[in-house]
């Protein structure tokens, strides 16, 4: 059972890079930098640790690029275990049986621990989108929170928190954040996942830079708000 909800505040954008693999090193690379240089310093990054099921892309085969996820000293967690369903579907755990997601998430902890060498601290599911069991497969993994939509499971306490609104790029170009400029521009709480490629696809760090500068948010991973507020 739930022991409450609460409202993610005002002006908080719980912010994340997703798809951080090999698959996409120099674009995460390139993605981290630009973050740095907006200003915001505090992001979870979300690791796929087997992406698209390839040996080549796994992290246990790119040291150098574990290596270097691990000098940043920023959060990490687990985004799904290869982020796609063997049919090409995003929506890798909708219709996996409780024990196989269990094992799926047990695996990709025990992949990042090894490779980058911390835990990771919470899981979060390819675009948002899993069954609500999929939470209680991450707390059985003893991992720390889980999101899902807009809510935010923290197993500690079992409490739920909730954002107005949840912004994922997609990565491509069609991009767009019409429907949520009104939630944005009356301030309300927000999750922004970010892409590797969205510097060279998209508008998205326009909108960060204007989220800042201009709306005053403040910027900070899950883990950041979910245990230092």
């Amino acid at each position: 059972m739930n022991k409450g909800q609460q409202h993610v505040e005002d002006g908080i954008a719980l912010l994340s890079l997703h798809d951080v693999s090999p698959a996409f090193e120099d674009d995460v690379v390139t993605t981290y930098d630009m973050l740095i240089d907006l200003g915001i310093s505090s992001f979870t990054l979300l690791v796929t640790p087997m992406y698209e099921l390839k040996k080549s892309n796994s992290l246990e085969n790119n040291p150098l690029f574990s290596e270097f996820i691990a000098s940043l000293q920023l959060e990490v967690s687990l985004h799904g275990y290869s982020h796609f369903t063997k049919s090409g579907s995003l929506d890798e755990f909708q219709k996996m049986e409780r024990d196989r997601v269990l094992s799926r998430i047990k695996s990709g902890k025990r992949m990042i621990t090894k490779s980058i060498g911390k835990d990771p601290a919470g899981f979060v599911p390819p675009m948002w989108n899993a069954p609500q069991r999929v939470a209680g497969a991450a707390q059985d993994a003893r991992l720390n929170y889980c999101a899902i939509g807009n809510s935010i499971f923290r197993f500690s306490d079992s409490t739920v928190f909730t954002t107005a609104d949840l912004l994922v790029s997609q990565g491509t170009k069609r991009t767009s954040f019409t429907n949520q400029l009104l939630e944005i521009e009356l301030g309300g709480s927000i999750q922004i996942g970010v892409h590797p490629r969205d510097y060279r696809e998209n508008k998205v760090f326009d909108l960060l830079a204007d989220l800042k500068d201009r709306l005053d948010y403040s910027f900070v991973g899950f883990s950041s708000f979910l245990f230092h507020k």
